[in-house]
């Protein structure tokens, strides 16, 4: 009788032990989903194609800490020059607009959009968001007919930028 007793509990312990080296193993074969790329820069900008004179290019870039606004001219550098503007920015700003692009930008890219902007010289619009593993989401459109989300997104973009602090030496 005494026998049967310690038998028993090294015969649950066994069986136990199975279990948890079965469960390990098929967890090594299982394989994890990749892991979601992270936005790490966004681009807007608008230009006008049938611009000849002045500066008829502007383009917002944004990332962690940092805003640059570029201002460009197709035409004479020498009048024309870029003009650069580079802002600071905090962290929750940045954190507040990947969300945003998340949850209402991204699903944007999804849609087809059957004009041509710019086919007859239109001002147009752009959107791209690039992410920490090289790839780029992004669209095109005739300005002032941006999608709703889009506009979402260029408003909170305007108000990071009335909360930025200048950097020096730009």
């Amino acid at each position: 009788m005494h026998t049967l007793r310690v038998v028993q509990p090294i015969w649950i312990l066994g069986f136990l032990g199975a279990m948890i080296l079965g469960t390990v193993s098929a967890q090594e074969g299982v394989e994890k989903p990749a892991p979601q790329p992270q936005i790490v820069r966004v681009r807007v900008g608008n230009s006008c194609g049938w611009c000849t004179e002045g500066y008829h290019d502007i383009e917002t870039i944004v990332q962690p800490g940092r805003m640059v606004i570029v201002n460009r001219s197709d035409s004479d550098k020498q009048k024309y020059p870029d003009l650069t503007q580079e802002y600071t920015i905090t962290e929750r700003n940045w954190r507040d607009l990947q969300r945003l692009i998340e949850a209402k930008v991204l699903p944007v890219f999804a849609n087809t959009f059957t004009n041509c902007p710019g086919c007859a010289d239109e001002p147009i619009a752009w959107v791209e968001v690039q992410f920490n593993d090289g790839s780029k989401r992004s669209i095109t459109y005739l300005a002032g007919e941006d999608p709703e989300p889009v506009i979402a997104l260029r408003q909170k973009i305007s108000a990071i930028r009335v909360k930025a602090k200048p950097r020096q030496g730009t």
